[in-house]
């Protein structure tokens, strides 16, 4: 008997045995085996398989072929684990595949025999004639090598495979491992013969059905639960041929069809080829934008913006309808249609449009990066310095002039109440100097980056926004500030550092630990020193006065701690009062009465609930920029649910994109 040993090893695993060569020879051959040669290779499926299809393919082919330091566990775990792959495809080696037409014929078989109403009988005999006969591969033990650890035996291309126990598990040495397993796989295949020959069985099978056809048509000669499976997968395959519609109609019919339009623009604007010198920031914006084929398209483009290595390069549209419930270009492109790529536009706070003094720019952040999508570039839970050198400047061009803005602010902030207090960056025009530098105040001490570019009260806003998924519907922000007559346009980027300490909504710091720094006032910060590096005017509005009703910054909303109601019906005064009608539900959806409330003060919860609670909410309302004197029923409290204010109030949280 020819034998041919396989050591079989993990990687990283020492493997002696092919240099036992000679010494193995010598052992087997006193009992009466010769060993052709000792290989080895990796303990994996794949790798034993093309081994074995080797030495089964070699012109001296041997006998029984012994894999060595095969199985590592007393029960068939191991053998299962490694092996199962190649007894499979000893199996397949030796079914020679059905014909063909093996279902189409047997399919036109049934479906005569359905016609002309064959009986039981008949169709039974049609069955077998169409079965056909399987050998199944037989995997034999071949019992203990010692201490509990069993061998096992298959039958792989003519060859017999023996896999053993690692010889360290079984307390014997590897030869008598090696004469053992010969001689009992021997003895195995020559006492089964009659039942097994050459250790396969035989099994009665009907072939897969294959081809696209079968598998998923229903036929003549299906049964009921086979027709069932094919129209679950036909109803699956059609949802997933929708769904896979509508994600292309999304993501890339809608995406060209947006890159193709405002390409289209983009050349009536800039002329067939763009230059740089078309954005240049000069007093004849005649010789940049061609304002005059613009307006013929819709009147209401009243700007263009451009920003450098971005997409960002969009006319920019105002429509004097919009208010907090309706903003016309958040879902219809500059030519008026109904688009849900939107266009870049005027929030219709800016009451002066592009002559506001913070003209406050909305655009969508669209997955293709396109409308103001790339914003995002500036940063995420940092800011992206690198980026931000390549694009400190943005460019914003009107029919009155071109001009282009230095970037003095990148931050991310909140709509959601529950997020933290909500700092109102919606604000086209301010009350004087002193209000405005409070605004600028707010948006440096925010900004992700230190951006090396100072401001003064005489200084123009731009603000971009768009959507961010840091925290539920946040908003990323972008503010730049107009290059002064005589001004130099770059930006010494060099000196832009990450801001370490920049000032978060409260959502933030219960995600991520840390304390929020204090933010307080443009006055008392530059009392501070603080303002020093990014202020350059002379402060000559220090004696202005700021009424807190439209600025509803966290300056202004700080918590009166005596608690004092007033009633709704004060007499009118030379301050702003906001009242709030307040009303308890208690557990039962009774009313527990309702009290009014002035804005920034607190409710005070009502007692002798119909079931006893702690759960009530000592709630302080924060300064909503609201109507002179008004009184409004907009809260309700009830156990176990936050205060909300009615939609109808929410006008500081709409940000429009």
């Amino acid at each position: 008997m020819y034998i041919e040993i396989l050591s079989v090893s993990k990687k990283k695993e020492q493997d002696n045995l092919p240099e036992r060569e000679d010494e193995l020879r010598q052992h087997l051959a006193q009992y009466g085996f010769t060993l052709n040669a000792v290989k080895k290779t990796l303990l994996n499926s794949s790798l034993i398989n093309k081994t074995l299809n080797d030495i089964a393919s070699s012109e001296e082919k041997p006998d029984v072929v012994i894999i060595a330091n095969a199985l590592r566990t007393q029960d068939d775990s191991s053998f299962r684990k490694y092996f199962v792959e190649t007894v499979a495809a000893a199996e397949r080696a030796e079914n020679e595949p059905a014909p063909k037409d093996y279902w189409k014929r047997r399919n036109k078989a049934f479906a005569k025999a359905k016609r002309e109403h064959a009986d039981a009988e008949a169709l039974e005999a049609l069955e077998k004639e169409y079965t056909l006969t399987r050998k199944k591969a037989k995997v034999f033990s071949l019992g203990d090598f010692g201490n509990d650890y069993r061998g096992y035996c298959f039958i792989y291309k003519g060859i017999r495979v023996a896999c053993v126990p690692k010889a360290e598990l079984t307390g014997q040495d590897f030869g008598m491992v090696a004469a053992l397993a010969a001689k009992r796989t021997g003895e195995i295949y020559e006492n089964s013969a009659n039942d097994y020959p050459d250790g396969f069985g035989t099994q009665d099978y009907i072939p897969p059905k294959t081809g696209f056809v079968n598998q998923f048509i229903p036929l003549p000669g299906d049964n009921g639960r086979e027709i069932g499976r094919k129209l679950v997968v036909i109803a699956a395959f059609l949802v997933f041929l929708g769904a896979l519609g509508l994600l292309f109609y999304n993501m890339v019919f809608l995406s060209i069809r947006n890159t193709q339009l405002n390409g289209e623009i983009q050349r009536i604007a800039h002329g067939e080829e763009r230059t740089d010198d078309n954005h240049a920031p000069d007093t004849s914006p005649e010789e940049g934008i061609d304002w005059e084929k613009l307006k013929a398209i819709n009147p209401e483009i009243v700007g263009w913006i451009y920003l450098n290595d971005t997409q960002i390069d969009y006319p920019v549209l105002w429509h004097k309808g919009d208010d907090m419930n309706d903003q016309f270009y958040l879902n219809h492109n500059y030519k008026g249609e109904w688009d849900s790529y939107g266009t870049i536009f005027l929030d219709y706070r800016c009451k002066k449009g592009t002559e506001s003094r913070n003209v406050i720019m909305h655009g969508h952040h669209m997955n293709d990066g396109s409308m103001f999508g790339d914003l995002m570039n500036y940063g995420g839970m940092s800011g992206d310095l690198d980026f931000y050198k390549k694009a400190p400047v943005i460019e914003f061009d009107t029919p009155q002039a071109n001009g282009k803005y230095k970037i003095i602010s990148i931050y991310k902030t909140n709509t959601l109440s529950s997020q933290g207090e909500f700092f109102n960056y919606l604000r086209g025009d301010f009350q004087n100097d002193k209000d405005f530098m409070n605004y600028v105040y707010y948006v440096r001490i925010r900004s992700l980056i230190n951006c090396p570019v100072t401001v003064n009260e005489d200084d123009e806003l731009i603000t971009l926004s768009t959507c961010s998924y840091e925290f539920t519907n946040f908003r990323t922000v972008v503010v730049a500030r107009r290059v002064r007559i005589g001004e130099d346009a770059k930006v010494d980027v060099s000196k832009a550092t990450e801001n370490d300490n920049a000032v978060w909504p409260e959502v933030y710091y219960n995600a991520y630990g840390g304390t929020r720094p204090a933010v307080t006032d443009f006055d008392t910060a530059y009392k501070k020193g603080e303002c020093k590096s990014w202020y350059d005017g002379d402060y000559s509005f220090k004696d202005q006065k700021v009424t807190a009703s439209t600025t509803a910054t966290e300056a202004t909303t700080k918590k009166d701690e005596k608690e004092k109601s007033q009633t709704a019906t004060a007499a009118p005064t030379t301050e702003l009062r906001i009242f709030h009608t307040v009303e308890f539900i208690n557990y039962d959806g009774s009313s527990l009465g309702s009290q009014q409330v002035e804005d920034g003060k607190a409710a005070k919860a009502p007692a002798d609930p119909v079931k006893p609670s702690d759960q009530y909410y000592d709630y302080v309302f924060k300064g909503w920029q609201l109507d002179y004197n008004c009184v409004l029923t907009d809260m309700i409290i009830a156990p176990n649910f936050e205060p909300v204010l009615k939609p109808e109030y929410q006008d500081w949280a709409q940000a429009s994109e």
